[in-house]
């Protein structure tokens, strides 16, 4: 039996992005099986290739950020300064179904990849912008990151604080930019089945700040609304049900219990029964004795290790969860049966897992993750696939116009 056929496999991306958001919305489509296509400049290549040196994040063998985002993905290094790699740009994009970007608009500009520069060319197109604020407005010439964009300005990075006095945190690297890429993978995919019903292609967008706002819209509609948010300057006060206790074993469980249903559950798995008739807690004292509580659960969680309370929980009906460490997901069972992370394909790097993308089909297999490419690794391949001479790709190499 033929092997089936991946979803997106006639589908030509042209990835003319860079750092994450942009770039993560095509790495989903090449999970897909969609030909992703990286437009690089020479000798430097895409910002993101940078980011653990110049980011002073910790290092390793392999560079990350890179491989997590480029993986499946073909590179051509293309000095687009040059009137010449403007011109292999044009065929390639003659040839492909989706050009993304989220160059600052007056980069585009300059480099003539505008939706206007790009759509004439190929009607079926579907043209996808990224931008930092928008694509109208004060702001949208403003060059940006998802720390900014989509954690600071959504009033993100205001509210987690305990307090108003507690300082701002900063978002972790792609925090903002994963899921900004996977709402501009959802525009492409409603604009290509568009073209299915109509035959033409179109332009769709999306920001950080329009996905931040996303993010945070429950507060955002509250402010909307007129709610008052109370006074900040201290950490509000946490019932029991919903706060953070630490085990034995130096880790920490959190609660969400809501309303009464869970807390006999919580007892029983506990072995505490004893406080469903504690007279402090019955009526109206797990209000007004929830201090005492917070004691009381402390404690039995203090005297218990992870693996422990977890055993009690579990199946206890108790919603709970640890706050998991960023090395605890390659041994975690949940993430390995889900496929949450997969194998990935890297000929220096045998047993390697990388994080597959959220979404999932029923009957809709993806690819195997294969390594991130080297800068220009596959040049001379697409050159020679648009019908460009041996020669001549020697010769526009020789100018600085390409790199292999």
């Amino acid at each position: 039996m033929a092997e089936k056929k991946l979803l997106l496999e006639d589908i030509r991306v042209i990835d003319a992005a860079s750092f994450i958001a942009g770039p993560a919305a095509a790495t989903i489509m090449s999970d897909y099986g969609a030909d992703v296509i990286k437009i690089e400049p020479p000798e430097v290549g895409d910002s993101l290739r940078w980011l653990i040196s110049r980011g002073q994040m910790p290092e390793g063998p392999e560079n990350y950020c890179w491989q997590l985002t480029s993986r499946n993905k073909r590179s051509i290094a293309l000095n687009l300064k040059d009137t010449e790699a403007q011109d292999i740009l044009i065929d390639l994009v003659k040839t492909a179904d989706v050009f993304i970007t989220n160059m600052p608009f007056p980069i585009r500009e300059k480099l003539k990849i505008r939706a206007e520069d790009i759509r004439p060319h190929n009607d079926q197109l579907i043209y996808a912008s990224m931008s930092g604020y928008g694509e109208v407005g004060p702001d949208a010439n403003r060059t940006a990151y998802d720390s900014l964009a989509w954690w600071a300005r959504s009033g993100l990075m205001d509210f987690v604080r305990p307090s108003s006095l507690s300082p701002p945190a900063w978002s972790t690297p792609g925090m903002g930019d994963h899921p900004t890429a996977t709402a501009l993978f959802g525009a492409i995919m409603t604009a290509l089945y568009r073209r299915e019903k109509t035959g033409k292609g179109t332009e769709v967008s999306t920001s950080l700040m329009a996905n931040g706002a996303w993010a945070n819209a429950c507060f955002i509609q509250g402010a909307l609304m007129e709610v008052e948010f109370s006074d900040r300057t201290n950490p509000p006060p946490r019932h029991p049900f919903g706060d953070i206790y630490s085990t034995k074993d130096n880790r920490q469980v959190a609660l969400a219990i809501l309303g009464r249903k869970e807390w006999p559950k919580l007892a029983k798995a506990l072995g505490r029964e004893d406080w469903l008739s504690d007279s402090r807690f019955e009526d109206g004292g797990l209000v007004k004795n929830q201090e005492d509580l917070r004691q009381e659960f402390s404690l039995e969680f203090a005297n218990r290790d992870t693996e422990e309370i977890n055993s009690l929980l579990k199946e206890s009906g108790v919603t709970f969860g640890f706050i998991g460490k960023i090395t605890d997901c390659k041994d975690d069972e949940q993430f390995l049966q889900t496929e949450t992370i997969v194998p990935m394909d890297h000929e220096k790097m045998p047993g390697l897992f990388t994080i597959d993308s959220p979404i999932k089909i029923v009957d809709e297999p993806k690819k195997q993750p294969y390594r991130a490419p080297i800068l220009g690794e596959h040049t001379q391949e697409i050159l020679k696939e648009i019908g460009m001479k041996e020669d001549k790709i020697n010769e526009l190499k020789e100018k600085g116009t390409i790199e292999y």
